[in-house]
């Protein structure tokens, strides 16, 4: 039996419902694409209102949920010592677009390759380090009423050069450069700097006669000071650590090497940092008005020795002190341990040795103490 016909309007109603169901997709979808339009393009006025009118960039573009700047340059402030504070070959910011909607933004990503980066440290001891970009943010912060707040997952610096200028060193200011730098820095807020930041990089420290290596590893909490970080230097030249080792009066370093392992462990405002130094290859400078002394003691003692010593300095020390006790200095702790360390190490007798402190104005391997604690921020007040 063959079943009746359709007539036309029962025919075409399946029709009419999916042509419904579609033009709804459509205009959901369009919505859809509307709205991450807008989040990408908020991105977009976000990291360009980051990076400032000091900025020259070549290019910008957007991708999915992510911005890329092309040969980016961000100008230092009058007074720098480096034209550029940061440069970077690509950058790339990666956002989760729904957070740009609200006051708590938040990045999953930021790359940047192929990138310079330079720091100072200022006669206070003060570290700087992009002054106008997160300069940008505490204002943002403050014109929030305290609720602007952004979260980064990551920063990573691929092959990047960083140039340190260290003006603590009121005497001879120090220059250090580190080349083919790989880093990565965990969760971060910003502008507080609260949370605990997982911190890995290494890299070579750029010498006169060879580039070493360095490796750090740990976290830290910027807001608080407090950290646990491991640093290891090998075979790094010493000539250009010399600022931080020698009084201006002082023997200088024709060449040398430097191996250094400390472990700084900074809990409730209370430091323990266990660590190795090694000199090795290590000869003086010669000649007409060259100083009596090296790191506090005598040139001609020190001489002798690291001539039956294999030119080599092996010392163990450890640092140990409450960073809010105003009479305790990083420096002179750091100073005195190495001092009795390098002259067990030289065989010269501890009477000697004071004798020579005080020759040089009683300031000895105080010097030494500047290159660890201005690296972690822990220098005199």
């Amino acid at each position: 039996m063959t079943e009746p016909a359709r007539l036309p309007h029962e025919a075409s109603a399946p029709r009419r419902r999916l042509r419904r169901v579609l033009v709804a997709l459509g205009i959901v979808l369009a919505v859809l694409l509307l709205a991450w339009q807008g989040a990408a393009w908020g991105l977009k006025r976000q990291v360009l209102a980051a990076l400032g009118p000091e900025a020259t960039i070549g290019s910008i573009r957007l991708g999915l949920g992510r911005v890329v700047v092309e040969d980016l340059r961000l100008a230092a402030p009058k007074g720098w010592p480096d034209p550029d504070t940061l440069r970077a070959k690509r950058l790339t910011v990666e956002a989760e677009l729904g957070s740009l909607f609200s006051d708590q933004y938040r990045i999953g990503r930021i790359t940047v390759e192929q990138g310079y980066l330079s720091m100072q440290r200022t006669r206070e001891g003060k570290l700087g380090l992009l002054p106008t970009l997160l300069g940008r943010s505490r204002k943002q912060e403050g014109e929030s009423g305290g609720r602007f707040r952004l979260h980064i997952d990551r920063v990573e610096l691929k092959q990047a050069q960083v140039d340190f200028h260290d003006y603590s060193l009121k005497e001879r200011p120090a220059r250090l450069q580190l080349e083919a730098l790989d880093a990565t820095l965990d969760e971060l807020e910003v502008p507080r700097l609260t949370g605990r930041s997982r911190l890995q990089a290494g890299g070579r420290v750029k010498g006169r006669s060879r580039d070493g290596s360095l490796k750090l590893e740990g976290w830290m909490e910027i807001a608080t000071r407090e950290s646990d970080l491991k640093l290891t230097l090998r075979d790094v030249d010493l000539v250009p650590l010399e600022p931080y080792l020698l009084k201006a009066a002082e023997a200088g370093v024709a060449r040398g090497q430097v191996d250094l392992d400390l472990h700084s462990q900074v809990k409730q405002r209370q430091l323990k940092a266990p660590g190795k130094l090694v000199l090795e290859d290590l000869e003086l400078r010669s000649g007409k008005g060259v100083g009596g002394t090296f790191m506090g003691m005598s040139r001609g003692a020190v001489i002798a020795a690291l001539k039956s010593g294999g030119d080599r300095i092996d010392l163990d020390f450890t640092l140990e002190g409450n960073l809010d006790n105003p009479r305790f200095s990083l420096n002179e702790t750091l100073s005195m341990r190495l001092a009795v360390g390098a002259a067990a190490s030289l065989g010269i007798g501890v009477v000697d040795m004071v004798k020579d402190l005080g020759s040089a104005t009683g300031r000895g391997l105080e010097a030494v103490g500047d290159a660890v604690g201005n690296l972690f921020g822990g220098g005199d007040d």
